[in-house]
């Protein structure tokens, strides 16, 4: 089984699987720096915010994020482009004679596939987002130099346990002893991943503060996982001028963060929100810009779309709510018990959803999962 052939909307956790494959490979994964990134939300802008700083200062980089709005290998980044499918295709053919008495899931592929492509390249640093959870996801199989976990709220209950604290543990478990670990956490799961680094011996770093530099990607919750980024790269020793630094912050980008496709009305925002602590940022944002417009909707149904959909509310004229490409989409059922009349249409698909939007000529959120992003992404910029 490779990766085109695995499931992944599929997990299987546990590290055994991941550590043999990487030692069968010999591995890879220590020949050069390595960077874990925890957390509920801005896993993946801290990972870009990291790269670019990082790039800035001539070092070469790697970098492995999940999930992926479009394309897998959004999934494989080398000095801030996305590998080339061929290139992935080349090494997963390579590395199935050596693997294939293992049964990788389709996340324990990606890292594996990163890790020998980051080998290949000979980067400096390597970048791994962890894509669920922290002690048992496949990254966690990596020894880094450095730690990061970003902001923690709900998210993955069924998977993570139903509290801050529980899901905070499973976080911290990406520490190491003797090794730094930069968090913004705070409250709950600041005092549980405290403690967790007191007891393994890792160097807790906290930090309140945010970026002052000007930032590509919108929101201010970004300035946060700028600060974070900037104090992980400070450690490995990267000291940037002030033009430097702006520069790296002004050429951070990742498809569906704030992603506002045309400036004139009427505009395109996407956002891959998915989550009740995401959506709250993204509403910020847009009450900010002072968006009121027509929300295209797609959530999953494991997670708090009750929730989600009564804070997009104050920002939508209306709501078109649509099923999303995936086994675990809410459904119909779901979507005709939310909301109240008039305030909301349901749609069989999320690209009909869109253009019952299109069709009002007003400004547009689409919102609610990467898959629902995903889907409208694909039309209007990766196809044209």
């Amino acid at each position: 089984m490779g990766l085109k052939s695995a499931d992944h909307e599929v997990w299987s956790f546990g590290l055994d699987r991941i550590r043999l494959a990487l030692n069968l490979l010999g591995h890879p994964e220590r020949t050069y720096r390595t960077v874990l990134v925890g957390g509920t939300n801005g896993k993946g802008s801290t990972c870009i915010f990291l790269e670019r700083i990082l790039a800035a200062s001539g070092l070469s980089v790697g970098v492995n994020i999940s999930p992926h709005v479009s394309s897998y290998s959004e999934r494989f980044r080398l000095n801030g482009r996305c590998a080339s499918l061929e290139e992935i295709a080349a090494l997963e053919k390579e590395l199935n004679p050596i693997l294939k008495e293992i049964s990788l899931t389709y996340f324990e592929w990606c890292v594996v596939i990163a890790a020998a492509l980051f080998s290949q390249h000979k980067v400096d640093v390597g970048i791994f987002e962890i894509g669920l959870g922290g002690r048992l996801d496949a990254a966690n199989a990596i020894e880094p130099d450095i730690s990061i976990i970003t902001d923690i709220s709900i998210d993955h209950t069924d998977f993570l346990g139903t509290t801050i604290d529980a899901i905070a543990k499973e976080k911290a478990a990406i520490a190491r002893p003797k090794k730094p670990l930069f968090t913004t956490a705070k409250q709950d799961a600041l005092k549980v991943i405290a403690e967790h680094t007191q007891t393994i011996g890792a160097s807790l770093h906290i930090i309140d503060e945010n970026s002052v530099f000007q930032m590509s990607l919108s929101g201010k919750h970004q300035a946060r996982n700028a600060m974070l980024a900037l104090k992980a790269a400070e450690f490995l020793g990267v000291r940037l001028n002030k033009n430097e630094y702006e520069y790296a912050m002004n050429t951070a980008f990742l498809a569906g963060r704030i992603e506002t496709v045309g400036f004139e009305h009427p505009k395109i925002i996407l956002d891959v929100a998915h989550n009740p602590s995401s959506v709250i940022c993204l509403v910020q944002y847009l009450n900010q810009i002072k968006f009121k417009g027509i929300v295209v909707l797609g959530i999953l149904a494991d997670k708090d779309y009750e929730t989600m959909v009564g804070h997009i509310k104050s920002v939508a004229k209306k709501i078109f709510m649509a099923p999303v490409r995936s086994k675990r989409s809410w459904e119909m059922c779901h979507m005709a018990n939310i909301g109240g009349s008039g305030e909301h249409s349901v749609f069989e698909s999320v690209s009909d959803a869109f253009d019952a939007a299109l069709a009002t000529n007003e400004d547009i959120l689409v919102t609610g999962s990467f898959y629902t992003v995903g889907e409208v992404r694909d039309r209007i910029i990766c196809q044209g």
